[in-house]
């Protein structure tokens, strides 16, 4: 029998509801219940491959991608994760049509089909999935760790259900995506910070594989970013940090070590420095 996933409900209002998921899959795992009939759905996706199975809507979910999806209020849709992916990790935005109306009105004419069209009769505009851009998974990310005091999520995450279908759910442009080899080395650069967190900063390692000198590296990434290399690493670094911390899954020695910190004062430090405050606060918010 599937696992069935226990997602974490982020934000809930009327027509409109964010849940987050990160959970490790070890056998296949249904998720059908978190795409209710009758919405469109964001599925932000940063970790593990699913898919979803709909009367129209055919999907392969892989790590990095936005899928949109429209439900009818009669459909039943079959969606499950795939076991021997480790962790998943992924976000769910939901709106009804009402929402949608309410909040773009005549605007909606700039959304995708997905969201635009008030039937579904075909496969081509019933669910769709592209790419997420670096800064796109970034938003995914404070999603899943909201960088605001729980008092004021409620008016964080309603603006950014806003922002996500404007940036997400609008339609596809006619060119392609921009292959400027400078911001590729930058998009490369900043993934394999993220693959190698856990590593103390090694220049010449990831400016080999981006394939540029390590000073032009540097160069070029604070010049893009408006971050060094090593600024960079702490934000991913204290960012894991502080979901450990706010979960309860960690102590704050345990999140410092798991996060690639040898020293409390130095985690502490780099802690502050991102979020403002102590991990141990951090921790009792």
């Amino acid at each position: 029998m599937a696992a069935i996933f226990h997602p974490i409900l982020l934000h809930e209002a009327p027509g409109v509801e964010i849940k987050g998921v990160d959970a490790e899959v070890v056998q296949a795992a249904d998720w059908s219940s978190l795409l209710k009939p009758g919405m469109g759905h964001l599925v932000l996706n940063l970790n593990g491959h699913g898919v979803i199975l709909g009367r129209q809507a055919r999907l392969g979910i892989v790590p990095g991608t936005v899928s949109l999806l429209r439900t009818s209020a009669d459909e039943m849709i079959h969606a499950s994760r795939l076991a021997g992916d480790g962790r998943h990790r992924f976000v769910i935005l939901s709106a009804n049509q009402a929402w949608l109306m309410a909040n773009f009105g005549d605007a909606s004419v700039a959304m995708h089909p997905v969201f635009r069209e008030p039937s579904l009769p075909s496969a081509s505009n019933a669910a769709y999935l592209r790419s997420m851009t670096l800064a796109e998974r970034d938003l995914c990310e404070s999603l899943l760790q909201p960088p605001v005091p729980r008092a004021l999520r409620p008016a964080w995450f309603r603006g950014k259900m806003l922002e996500c279908f404007s940036l997400f759910g609008s339609a596809p442009k006619d060119s392609n995506p921009s292959t400027d080899p400078l911001r590729q080395r930058i998009d490369a650069a900043t993934l394999w910070l993220r693959e190698n967190f856990r590593d103390d900063l090694d220049l010449l390692a990831v400016a080999k594989h981006v394939g540029c000198a390590p000073h032009y590296l540097s160069r070029l990434f604070k010049q893009h970013s408006g971050k060094t290399l090593s600024q960079k690493l702490r934000e991913i670094r204290i960012d894991r940090a502080a979901t450990l911390l706010r979960d309860g899954s960690s102590n704050v020695t345990e999140a410092a070590f798991e996060v690639g910190y040898n020293s409390l004062s130095h985690f502490t430090k780099a802690f502050v420095a991102e979020k403002g405050v102590r991990p141990s606060d951090w921790r009792a918010g």
